[in-house]
């Protein structure tokens, strides 16, 4: 579950970059809509799997989560 869990994480923090590099030119309605669309449903897909196990990584989400609402958050 590490390796599943890395693996999102990487693919998330991805999405976020990419995301940022194009938020100046987004209203927060739409960079909300991309935000779910690209990386919050991976993210939700492994916060499912992870119930229950370690604290670790259920960390790990939720660092890549809170950073993905700092960049959608952020004024234009």
């Amino acid at each position: 579950m590490n390796n599943y869990v890395s693996a999102v994480c990487k693919t998330v923090h991805y999405h976020i970059r990419a995301l940022r590099h194009i938020r100046s030119s987004m209203s927060e309605y739409m960079a909300k809509m991309v935000a779910c669309a690209l990386a919050g449903s991976r993210h939700d897909n492994a916060s499912c799997l992870v119930w229950n196990h370690s604290e670790k990584n259920i960390f790990k989400l939720q660092k890549a989560q809170n950073r993905l609402a700092r960049v959608v958050t952020r004024p234009p």
